[in-house]
């Protein structure tokens, strides 16, 4: 490996790890808003994940059509490293260090993120149950509650 293919997979790197930064900030965010509530915002927010969701698709293409042409594309970063030229070596053990880190932290918020969604609507179902309302209901052309448990009012396949 010379110094510019080096680089050139340290730049990929970095890039990658700007976008996990943004990644980052957004699930902080959106972790706040599950804490607050604040569907309309997670609801408003969905086409920014989406977006954040494309763009690591797009840098991940990038990276492996690098690695191919490179004619690395079977190598660990750890091997990587290895046959790096010792010029590179820091700013690339550099980059590979932030992205497992911002890997780490994507993957920990995104578990928090679940376990606070699960909570909540295991709290809002015993809430619901308590009150009487045991599970969803459907309603008729006329307005009136439709039981699924009812063979003679049964709505499924009409749908």
């Amino acid at each position: 490996m010379n110094i510019e293919q080096a680089t050139q997979i340290a730049d990929i790197l970095g890039t990658y790890n700007k976008h996990f930064d943004e990644c980052i900030a957004f699930l902080n965010l959106k972790q706040q808003k599950v804490l607050a509530d604040d569907l309309n915002w997670l609801h408003d927010s969905l086409t920014e994940e989406q977006r954040l969701a494309m763009v690591g698709s797009s840098l991940e293409t990038k990276r492996l059509e690098l690695m191919k042409t490179l004619g690395y594309e079977n190598h660990t970063s750890a091997q990587i490293l290895e046959i790096c030229p010792d010029e590179a070596r820091g700013r690339l053990k550099l980059e590979c260090v932030n992205l497992q880190t911002s890997i780490d932290k994507i993957k920990v918020l995104n578990a928090d993120i679940l376990e606070m969604v699960d909570k909540k609507l295991e709290s809002a179902e015993e809430y619901l149950k308590k009150t009487g309302v045991t599970g969803p209901g459907f309603y008729d052309t006329a307005g009136g509650k439709v039981r699924l448990s009812d063979p003679e009012n049964d709505i499924i396949g009409n749908m």
